[in-house]
């Protein structure tokens, strides 16, 4: 076994010296010189100045053969190993280790230092093919160099792209992408709608932003081979979509978007179409298209020729995670450019996909105030042949119509019991239950709620999943009627899914409303402790309970005489009955109290 050069190179090289040192004395002078020969000639296939850990397994190797046995080779070999890195202590190799890997250097060395030596510096890396790094010192390789480059250029765009122009051949190919990149980030930092992961970004050059994105055309013409489908391409175009304002310059853009239009990528399989597309080369390149749309726009200026056949064809993409990123964009384009908005609406909407309404609906939203006329085509279709979250998006804006008068009241909760879709009564009831809505529309909201409740099964349960706002703290109190409370209640006892429903708050709501409406608080949590104990829900900490008992006992006092003590009968039931299911405090409340 200690002749055998395998076993002395694999990670069983600690329990081999172990046995060399055990055995080496009574081992024959023959193979002495055959141990001793492998060792000295361990990992001679590789490069030791590249490799100088192979010395140091040599010497652990060595160090554990008596001193009077080694060769005068052995011993010259272990004495320059230990003069320069120590005295040699063997230890057993661990396969499991972990930590962060840094990098071997800051980008400030970058940012410090003269062109020929980042040069130097990039070439020196440039083969480290399978991640060259110190494994114990967790000191990172070529990989940890590209986001240290990638910082600096974000920080010094201007050079880093003159210094990728200028020096295109001696710049590994590795590298490239990083510094592209980094001047891409740059703008997204201070002209897009990004933020800065690192709070230390602050870049030490503020060139003129449209400068910037000409010299990254520039550079993505003049070496369009390299950057033909390339991410860091697509990514430059859309940081530089928000900054140019020149037509040249931006017909420059399209052009290169264009290009993408047949590049194929594999596709995530999320449910978020946006997180697709945004992870999409393909995806940044439509950006780029709608951000430019947008902008020329705004401005009311003539679009460039390729435009609208560019933003056309990504709108008819055939992946629907490109048509949604177009969707989320468009509602600022279409409020300066109806018409074609509306065109690229529907081109992007022209394959079913359920999940592209949710991402469609802001396009409604901000349009059905002043252009139903053209909504309530849309809502038409969605109706007649969409389901699910197509349904949801009909329920919320057909809602908020009914607000304008657009679409009658009766006639809308009409066709919500017709279609006996619990995800349109969803809709419509998230703009029921909203505070806001309720405060102007009190009348339209409750009919809608009351009728919802009534309806059976899973549609009563989606109302009251979305009832839990009424019922929040606010700075004004919702009123909700008792037959709303006694309903909603009724639907969740009902209820066979394992939707949660949270109650948090519903004690500070009874609270509140004791204040003014003492008779409708009582009723409320008479049907809530009803409900607790006909249900064995989870109970919750609800503190102010007791301080409700206490107004309810006070304003029955008061009624006493007048009422006969009925209230006051009422107030002790609810009080047992809330000790029943185990309020919090309460024992505590009544000692305070001094009551029975």
């Amino acid at each position: 076994m200690v002749t055998d050069k395998t076993m002395l190179e694999s990670h069983l090289n600690y329990e081999i010296g172990t046995l060399l040192k055990a055995s080496f004395l009574f081992l024959n002078e023959q193979t002495q010189d055959i141990v001793l020969s492998a060792i000295l000639t361990l990992h001679n296939d590789k490069n030791i100045n590249e490799n100088p850990l192979i010395l140091s397994a040599r010497a652990a190797l060595l160090s554990l053969i008596p001193a009077y046995l080694r060769s005068p080779d052995a011993q010259a070999m272990l004495a320059s190993s230990e003069s320069e890195y120590g005295s040699c202590i063997p230890e057993p190799y661990i396969g499991s280790w972990g930590g962060t890997i840094s990098a071997p250097f800051s980008y400030e060395q970058f940012l410090e230092c003269s062109d020929a030596v980042v040069l130097s510096l990039l070439l020196h890396y440039a083969n480290d093919e399978i991640g060259n790094w110190e494994r114990r010192s967790l000191i990172g390789g070529a990989e940890q160099v590209k986001w240290q480059l990638r910082e600096a250029s974000s920080i010094s765009p201007v050079r880093f792209m003159r210094l990728l122009s200028e020096h295109w051949l001696h710049i590994p190919d590795r590298f490239t992408d990083d510094i592209l990149d980094g001047a891409a980030t740059y703008l997204a930092y201070r002209f897009g709608n990004h933020q800065p992961s690192n709070n230390q970004w602050k870049p030490i050059e503020e060139p003129d932003p449209q400068v910037l994105a000409s010299l990254i055309l520039d550079e993505l013409e003049q070496h369009s081979a390299r950057w033909h489908h390339c991410r860091a391409a697509a990514n430059a175009l859309k940081a530089c979509a928000s900054v140019i304002h020149d037509e040249q310059d931006a017909s420059r853009l399209l052009f290169i978007a264009i290009g993408f239009l047949n590049f194929w990528e594999t596709e995530n399989d999320w449910d978020d179409l946006i997180g697709v597309g945004i992870n999409m080369a393909r995806g940044n390149a439509a950006e780029a298209v709608i951000i430019i749309a947008t902008n020329w726009a705004e401005k009311r200026r003539q679009f460039p020729e390729l435009l609208v056949p560019t933003i056309r064809r990504f709108a008819r993409d055939p992946s629907p995670a490109i048509r949604a990123l177009i969707l989320h964009w468009l509602p600022d384009f279409q409020s300066h450019a109806q018409e074609l908005g509306w065109e690229i609406f529907h081109l992007a909407l022209e394959e079913s996909d359920e999940r592209l309404w949710v991402i469609a609906e802001p396009c409604l939203y901000y349009a059905y105030h002043n252009q139903f006329a053209q909504v309530s085509l849309i809502l038409e279709r969605i109706v007649t042949s969409a389901n699910g979250k197509g349904l949801e998006t009909w329920g919320r804006i057909s809602a908020l119509a009914a607000f304008l008068g657009h679409v009658d009241i009766n006639d809308f909760v009409a066709k919500l019991e017709s279609l006996g879709s619990a995800d349109a009564w969803k809709g419509a009831a998230s703009v029921w239950t909203y505070h806001e809505n309720v405060a102007q529309q009190r009348e339209q909201c409750f009919l809608g709620l009351v009728r919802g409740l009534q309806q059976s099964g899973e549609i009563a349960t989606a109302i009251a999943l979305e009832m839990d706002s009424l019922f929040q703290k606010s700075e004004s109190i919702t009123y909700v009627s008792q037959e709303i409370v006694n309903l909603y209640f009724s639907a969740i006892e009902q209820k066979k899914s394992d939707d949660h429903f949270s109650l948090y708050g519903f004690d500070d709501w009874l609270n509140a409303l004791s204040l003014n409406k003492p008779d409708e608080a009582i009723a409320a949590a008479e049907r809530f402790a009803d409900f607790v104990l006909h249900t064995n829900h989870h109970f919750y900490i609800f503190e102010a309970l007791s301080q409700l008992l206490t107004r309810l006992f006070r304003e029955a006092e008061e009624r006493e005489e007048s009422d006969d003590g009925a209230m006051l009968r009422r107030v002790i039931a609810l009080q047992d009955r809330f000790l029943a299911v185990g309020v919090n405090g309460l024992h505590d409340w009544l000692r305070d109290a001094e009551r029975p």
